[in-house]
């Protein structure tokens, strides 16, 4: 009997390798996107903070226009920080939906493979199981006719 053989494993293995490869460059992109949004709550962290500090300062009754200013700079200075974060981000947050279509489309074409290969495979059964049936009543018969 014949063996099976799916005609078009080589293609199956060619987009399993890509959508291995897509995923591979999803979370690449995902851990950078995840510790972009670290270092952006490490920023509004810091930021409040900062407030926190010029806030008792201003409390204390010690009034010194330099490090108010300071504080304020400093202040200036990180919100700036954290808008132009917030635009990394919003960038990264589309090159991740962009490889997550990828990856899905990858998907979509392998799970096709593998669902026409589950396909050819039971018809291949089928076509096995008729076979020997077919033996079977071959054998019974010519029994019938020797006896």
């Amino acid at each position: 009997m014949r063996r099976f053989k799916f005609n078009l494993e080589s293609v199956l293995t060619v987009r399993e390798k890509a959508l291995k490869d897509a995923r591979v460059q999803l979370a690449s992109v995902m851990n950078i996107y995840n510790r972009q949004k670290d270092v952006l709550e490490e920023m509004n962290l810091e930021l409040a903070r900062i407030e926190y500090e010029s806030e008792q300062y201003l409390n204390q009754g010690n009034f010194d226009s330099q490090v108010v200013a300071n504080y304020n700079a400093f202040a200036y200075r990180l919100i700036q920080d954290i808008k132009t974060q917030e635009k990394i981000i919003q960038e990264t947050r589309k090159d991740l939906e962009n490889f997550q279509e990828i990856a899905r489309l990858a998907y979509i074409k392998v799970k096709s493979l593998e669902n026409l290969k589950q396909k050819q495979k039971e018809e291949y059964n089928r076509e096995i199981l008729q076979e020997e049936f077919k033996q079977i009543d071959d054998i019974v018969n010519s029994k019938r006719k020797a006896v």
